[in-house]
């Protein structure tokens, strides 16, 4: 049974909806992997009797999680701990902790229509910080959902198709995956680098980069090719 990995932030447990869903993907012949986690268990009590927001604290955690290097989707509510905390703002240490991440990344909240508005006009106080977002929201692609009605069948399908993805994001994918020391590259010039360096370096830009996809691509000709009748 194929695997999908998901990882969930919401102040709210949602393990009632992905269980219906899990049970309906297996169907489709996936097997669910999740994770949730809640935000608010980061703040800390002052001696004030105040709540502080640790947001280094939730970035540790997700850090960690074991799931986070073969991550399909990334899913978020919008609206998590009052302005200490929004769904942009997760998404933002995701991108800080996988820079290269070009899988499904989704938001979600009953109103949904007011979450770019959210972002542009009041977690942006100025033209900078307006363009900042603007990078962070290209960066790759959201999607976003409203909770309530036919949400559980909308995260079903999006979990359940893989996103467009080049052979090079594939490629990498599939080579970062491979954190063993004993697989090594064979290609002259890089064979002192572990194959899931390889595919680090291929998702930089810049010369070094082009070097090495060009370098894979007559590897890949090579084995894939065939001279006809020829012993």
């Amino acid at each position: 049974m194929e695997q999908r990995h998901l990882l969930l932030v919401d102040e709210q447990s949602q393990k009632d909806r992905l269980e219906r869903i899990k049970e309906s993907l297996k169907n489709d012949g996936i097997d669910l992997i999740y994770q949730e986690i809640d935000p608010t268990q980061f703040t800390e009590r002052q001696e004030n009797g105040d709540s502080i927001f640790n947001k280094d604290r939730l970035k540790d955690n997700l850090r960690n999680v074991p799931l986070l290097s073969h991550l399909d989707v990334f899913a978020t509510d919008y609206n998590l701990i009052e302005e200490d905390l929004k769904g942009i703002d997760v998404i933002e240490i995701l991108y800080d902790i996988l820079p290269h991440y070009r899988n499904h990344v989704v938001i979600y909240s009953a109103q949904i229509d007011d979450v770019i508005n959210n972002i542009m006009l009041k977690r942006a106080t100025d033209f900078d910080q307006q363009v900042s977002k603007l990078k962070l929201l290209a960066q790759n692609e959201i999607c976003y959902l409203k909770s309530e009605g036919e949400f559980e069948n909308k995260f079903k399908n999006l979990i359940k198709n893989d996103p467009e993805k080049s052979i090079d994001d594939h490629l990498s994918e599939s080579l970062r995956s491979l954190t063993l020391e004993n697989f090594r590259c064979s290609i002259p010039g890089y064979t002192k680098l572990n194959i899931n360096e390889i595919g680090e370096l291929l998702l930089h830009k810049g010369p070094e980069s082009a070097k090495l996809k060009q370098s894979i691509t007559d590897h890949i000709v090579a084995y894939i090719t065939d001279i006809k009748n020829y012993e």
